[in-house]
C-alpha cells in the first residue's frame, strides 16, 4: 500500500475566517482513506517548512481528497497560496480512524472549532439516518458550512445557540438517552464530552488534536497518557475510545 502521493490541486478557497478548504486529485489516496485518518502535506515546489503539516481528511469525492485548515503560521500561509493545477506532496492515509458500526443507530457527532475538519467524511460514512451534529465555534465568522441535521453553538451568540457545545450535548443525552458519540475539538471540550458520556453510559470515540512531526510514531512527539500506559496520537490514534485517555494530564497541543 502506497503512502506517498503527488496530488493536483482542484480548489483552494476560503471556507470561514482564516480557514480554507483544499481539494486535490489523488484517486489512489481517496480509495484508501477512512474517516478520522490524517495526511502529512507540503507544497511540492518548496522544501519549506522543513516538517510536513498534519491535516485531518475532511472528505473524499470521485477521486478527490479534501482537507480543511486554518492559517496559523508559515506552513499554512504557504498552503493558502496554492492554485488549481499546483502540485502537493502528501503522505497518507495515516493513523487509526473512527470505527464505523455495521448497523446505524442513534449517533451523535460533536465538533468544536477546527474539530469539524474530520467530521464531514465521518457523517457521510455513517449513512442513514443522518447523525445529529452539535457544532460549536467562538463566533459566526468561524462557522464552516456543514450539511445535514445540525445544531450550532457560538460563544458570543452570533450564530445558533449561545453557549458551549458540551451544554448542548448534556441536554441531548438527558433527553434522548445513550447513543454513540463521535467527537473532535480542543482538549477541554473533549474532556467534558468524555465525562458526560461516562455519566450517561454512551460509548464515545474522540479524535485528539496534537503536533505530529513524523506521523508514524517514530519521534514520540505526540505522546499522551492513557489509562494503561502511554499512547502516540499519530499511530495509536488519532481516534481513541474516550475511556482509554487519562483526561487529567495536560493537553498534548
Amino acid at each position: 500500500m502506497s503512502l506517498q502521493w503527488q496530488g493536483t490541486v482542484r480548489i483552494n478557497r476560503p471556507a470561514a475566517e482564516d480557514t480554507y478548504l483544499l481539494s486535490f486529485d489523488c484517486a489512489g489516496l481517496a480509495r484508501q482513506a477512512r474517516p478520522g485518518q490524517f495526511l502529512h502535506v507540503r507544497r511540492s515546489s518548496t522544501s519549506e517548512p522543513l516538517l510536513r503539516r498534519p491535516f485531518s481528511i475532511h472528505d473524499t469525492d470521485r477521486g478527490a481528497v479534501s482537507v480543511l485548515y486554518r492559517v496559523v503560521g508559515k506552513g499554512t500561509s504557504l498552503m493558502s497560496s496554492l492554485r488549481p493545477g499546483d502540485s502537493i506532496d502528501v503522505l497518507g492515509p495515516l493513523g487509526r480512524g473512527f470505527r464505523i458500526p455495521q448497523r446505524s443507530g442513534k449517533e451523535l457527532v460533536v465538533a468544536g472549532g477546527m474539530g469539524i475538519a474530520p467530521m464531514l467524511f465521518l457523517i457521510r460514512r455513517l449513512g442513514r439516518p443522518a447523525p445529529k451534529v452539535l457544532y460549536g465555534c467562538r463566533s459566526r465568522s468561524q462557522v464552516v458550512a456543514v450539511p445535514g441535521n445540525k445544531a450550532i453553538c457560538t460563544d458570543d451568540g452570533t450564530c445558533g445557540r449561545k453557549g458551549l457545545v458540551t451544554d448542548s450535548l448534556s441536554s441531548m443525552l438527558r433527553r434522548h438517552g445513550p447513543c454513540r458519540v463521535y467527537a473532535c475539538g480542543p482538549w477541554a471540550m473533549l474532556k467534558e464530552v468524555a465525562r458526560l458520556c461516562q455519566e450517561f453510559h454512551a460509548p464515545c470515540q474522540v479524535s485528539l488534536e496534537s503536533f505530529m512531526a513524523c506521523g508514524v510514531g517514530a519521534c514520540q512527539g505526540c505522546v499522551v497518557s492513557g489509562t494503561s500506559g502511554y499512547l502516540t496520537v499519530c499511530s495509536d490514534g488519532p481516534v481513541f475510545d474516550s475511556r482509554k485517555i487519562d483526561w487529567e494530564q495536560r493537553s498534548p497541543v
